[in-house]
């Protein structure tokens, strides 16, 4: 029997996929990227910092005029990824990303784990205790950050399938994902598991996972 578990942080409703921020306002949470936005892991790791509630929606909607509040942590690192970096064609790397987020944000626990380690275990243990966890998902054509929130795992909690959300493609208004990548069966090779979303179904690595959390 499969069983399965969502980020708790996470509601469905009318309004679809939501989240509360920082001030305690529920907020949608999917954000997908522009059409010439290469920093899905920026994405990514704004998604994440809204899953733990540690910033406004204010401070990432792009209609706001009002910008970021520099006196706080989260307000110099959203000013840093969104106002001074502007487009990043090339992307960001998982220890760059992690690198960035200690010197802005000194209260958030941020913990990095590559290839080397069982990460398809790591991360099912990361998301099963509410903690957000950024994918670095890759094989000889993309190189690509994902959002890690659900997982399907069996009676004897074999992990089958890791539920994420993807900046790359939109998501339908009644799931809490648009991404999936199927763990159950181990592919030989490099590209063991598959990816898939409604366009795309290829064989990928997980090559390094950030996780996130605040000390609050």
């Amino acid at each position: 029997m499969a069983n399965i578990y969502i980020n708790s942080q996470l509601k469905l409703s009318r309004n679809h996929l939501q989240v509360k921020d920082v001030t305690d306002k529920w907020t949608t949470l999917h954000y997908q990227q522009g059409g010439l936005d290469g920093a899905c892991v920026v994405y990514s790791t704004i998604m994440a910092l809204l899953c733990i509630g540690y910033i406004p929606e204010t401070d990432i909607n792009i209609w706001n005029l009002k910008k970021p509040d520099k006196r706080t942590a989260a307000g110099k690192l959203l000013s840093h990824l969104l106002e001074e970096q502007g487009l990043v064609r090339d992307g960001y790397c998982i220890s760059t990303m992690a690198k960035e987020l200690r010197i802005y944000c000194n209260d958030l626990d941020i913990k990095v784990h590559s290839r080397n380690s069982d990460i398809a275990k790591i991360t099912k243990d990361y998301v099963e205790s509410d903690i957000p966890v950024v994918l670095r998902v890759r094989n000889e054509d993309f190189d690509h950050g994902i959002l890690a929130i659900g997982t399907e795992y069996d009676e004897n909690e074999k992990l089958h399938k890791i539920f994420c959300l993807d900046p790359g493609y939109p998501i339908n208004g009644s799931c809490y994902w648009n991404c999936v990548i199927d763990t159950s069966r181990v592919n030989t090779g490099n590209f063991s598991y598959w990816y898939i979303t409604d366009e795309v179904q290829s064989k990928i690595e997980i090559k390094d996972i950030l996780a996130i959390d605040w000390n609050n």
